[in-house]
């Protein structure tokens, strides 16, 4: 769910100085790959370009996107990159780096001079998330002007940008308020009325730090004797802390003091939820008085319904709320997950239960909602939750974080989280709020999805599967996808027709489109097996139409979609056509991570490179797949498509003859058969790392293979 507050700006009020020196400042980022706008807290880094933003739509559109802890999740970032630009939210799933930002880029090319601000960038944490803006950055058209504000420098390349004069930088000293914008701010703004020795006084002791400035601006508003406020506000920012306790608190009535110290637990403000955190009604009025009053409440949205504390202004109102009321920040955190519950928003919610130590209550959320996310390409999010919640002893998120890692690829933390969860014992339990019937249900349904290279195991697990799920369970097409994709690499194509039958059946009303778009392109692959060439292109179509529909067209579970359409396609006599989606077949099945997968889509676009002629990368593309099937548990009797595949391409070769190789070369292929490697090789046999290196190469040439595995795997038909 993209959240439209963070594709406004603060609202730029009467009281804001027009600094046109830093709107010059930024104007000249265009043309550059990166405007970076870094210095501490309280500089002011959202309030000057929110109003150079203003000043910058008369000449060109300017997207904003203000970040938080949701956008290290990059699914979550990029999809609100792309709303902010006026783009289509990416497909769901669909692989970052190698689809998405690429897209993105290229639209981009094609548009007008556009800029787009990111602002807060210091609160990304993630490592692979900066990763993608620095992906980004790097390629970045000349018409686009990327503006980043934030606290600290970024991982992103900066000296390489600064050496090539790819980057414009203002830092804090152009951020300080001079004299004559702090005079234009106090007296002009304000009507403080300070004469200009208390202007410059104040300017020397907060160093032009316009947090310091504001901060003794909503003091000075309610004293006579402002020389004499001036003269005791040092300005440093240790000072600030009391001085807002001593000066800026006390000048607000006892009730406002206690409404901003209790909502300053939250990011975002609206009055339903302050009503709710601070336990009294009347949030709106306060809302609407310290809108209009603090320099420090911002509106997040035209209508004045949502605002959000300055950051710098928040967390000093926190450190006061701990002095005052130590106790009753996990209190209030709770309130504030209760309300974000009900009103749907998981992310806060959960934010805050686990802010509130109210783990229990987090983790029923993350069970029964991990399945939505991950469903929406939200899988970083769902991990970052499970990482900040203990699990020991629940079964429900030890379960999800399975299936989690199963989705991210990682087999072993999958079988740990899985061993974990079984040990806890109660397989009977359920049902589950993810929709399983028992917990020994989830697992085994988990097992039979993610066979990692092992046909008998999905067929066992999938059986077992569809004895516990009920018929009318959602989980059941996972299930009759499982048993259909098993049979077909096992060879029983009937089988594997009827359970995808089902599949294509069961999974649409209950929007299990992931598998329910792979079983119609399962069923092409099958029609094309037996020879009905209409029915194979015609199956191939539909679902290619139905994953662009429910966007999953770039999803790395269903590459084999592309692969169909290409298979398709090539046995239509159009293999030069069908060359790029098997290439996309076997691009997205490799970031899927699954043997079987890989092995049936390079299997497919090997067999097309043969066809058009390339014979080197095809036999490589065998050889590729051949390797793979050996280090499956069980491929089923893809190894032998694979075979007749190569020998209808016409790439199968006699058994070499036993004296082709020489003695040497049979020596050393007896010890790439034991696992060394070419360096310990050499040390075994007292030879240089070339010699081997120069061996291992006329003996792959000798056997016409292009690895070890395939020549290990040729030489035991003679060794």
């Amino acid at each position: 769910m993209l959240l439209v507050t963070k594709l406004h700006p603060p609202f730029v009020s009467a009281r804001t100085v027009a600094r046109e020196r830093l709107f010059e400042r930024l104007r000249d980022g265009q043309g550059r790959r990166l405007t970076l706008v870094a210095c501490p807290a309280g500089f002011g880094k959202s309030t000057l370009l929110a109003a150079w933003r203003e000043t910058e739509l008369q000449r060109r559109p300017v997207a904003w996107v203000t970040l938080d802890e949701g956008d290290n999740d990059p699914a979550v970032l990029w999809a609100h990159v792309s709303a902010a630009l006026g783009f289509d939210p990416p497909a769901t799933s669909a692989p970052l780096r190698e689809v998405v930002l690429p897209r993105l880029i290229n639209a981009l090319a094609e548009r007008d001079e556009v800029a787009l601000v990111l602002d807060d960038f210091h609160r990304l944490s993630s490592a692979s998330t900066r990763e993608t803006v620095a992906w980004f950055v790097t390629r970045l058209p000349a018409n686009v002007q990327l503006v980043l504000s934030t606290r600290t420098d970024p991982a992103l390349p900066l000296a390489t940008l600064r050496v090539r004069g790819e980057l414009l930088e203002l830092r804090a000293d152009e951020l300080r308020f001079t004299t004559e914008e702090a005079d234009e701010f106090l007296n002009q703004r304000l009507g403080l009325q300070l004469q200009p020795d208390d202007v410059e006084l104040l300017v020397t002791r907060t160093e032009g730090w316009p947090a310091g400035i504001y901060l003794a601006a909503l003091s000075l508003a309610g004293t006579d004797d402002k020389h004499g406020l001036v003269t005791a506000f040092d300005g440093t920012s240790a000072h600030v802390v009391d001085f807002l306790a001593g000066e800026v608190l006390a000048a607000h009535p006892p009730e406002l003091q206690r409404f901003m110290l209790h909502t300053s637990v939250l990011e975002r403000l609206c009055a339903p939820l302050c009503d709710a955190v601070t336990g009294s009604p009347g949030s709106a009025q306060a809302l609407d008085s310290l809108a209009r009053t603090n320099l420090f409440l911002l509106p997040l949205d035209d209508r004045h319904r949502w605002f959000r504390f300055h950051h710098l202004f928040a967390q000093i109102l926190r450190v006061e709320l701990a002095k005052r009321e130590p106790h009753l920040g996990p209190d209030l955190h709770r309130r504030a997950h209760e309300w974000h519950r009900e009103f749907g928003t998981t992310d806060e919610a959960i934010h805050h239960a686990v802010e509130g130590k109210a783990f229990g209550e987090a983790a029923r959320l993350i069970a029964g909602t991990w399945v939505h996310y991950a469903n929406a390409g939200r899988i970083e999010s769902v991990n970052d939750w499970l990482a900040h919640v203990p699990d020991e002893g629940d079964q429900r998120l030890l379960l999800a974080k399975a299936w989690v890692s199963a989705l991210r690829g990682r087999e072993p933390d999958m079988r740990a989280a899985a061993t974990k969860a079984r040990a806890l014992g109660n397989l009977a339990d359920g049902p589950l709020p993810d929709g399983f019937i028992s917990v020994e249900s989830s697992l085994s349904v988990l097992e039979a999805t993610f066979g990692w290279g092992d046909v008998s195991a999905i067929l066992a697990h999938g059986a077992r599967s569809e004895q516990l799920e009920p018929p009318d369970s959602p989980w059941r097409p996972v299930i009759t996808w499982a048993l259909g994709w098993a049979h077909y690499c096992n060879g029983d194509l009937d089988e594997a027709e009827r359970w995808l039958g089902e599949t294509t059946r069961i999974a649409p009303p209950v929007e299990q489109w992931i598998v329910g778009v792979a079983a119609i392109a399962d069923l092409s692959l099958i029609a094309g097996m037996r020879g009905r060439r209409a029915e194979q292109l015609r199956l191939a179509l539909e679902a290619v139409e139905v994953a662009r529909t429910v966007g999953l067209l770039d999803a790395v579970e269903d590459g084999e979609v592309h692969t169909a359409y290409g298979v398709a396609l090539a046995a239509h006599g159009r293999a030069g056509e069908a060359l790029p989606s098997l290439e996309k077949g076997v691009f997205l099945r490799r970031l899927w991570a699954q043997k079987l997968d890989l092995v049936d889509g390079l299997m497919a676009l090997a067999s097309t490179v043969a066809e058009l002629g390339d014979r080197e990368r095809a036999t490589a593309l065998f050889d590729e797949a051949q390797e793979i099937a050996a280090q499956c548990a069980d491929a089923g009797v893809l190894p032998v498509r694979l075979a007749a595949a190569r020998k209808a391409a016409r790439l199968d070769r006699a058994t070499p003859n036993h004296d082709e190789l020489s003695e040497r070369e049979l020596t050393v292929l007896r010890h790439l058969r034991g696992g060394l490697s070419e360096r310990e090789i050499a040390a075994e046999l007292y030879l240089s790392f070339n010699t081997v290196h120069s061996h291992v190469k006329s003996i792959y040439r000798k056997l016409g293979v292009s690895s070890r595995a395939a020549a290990v795997e040729r030489a035991r038909d003679f060794t």
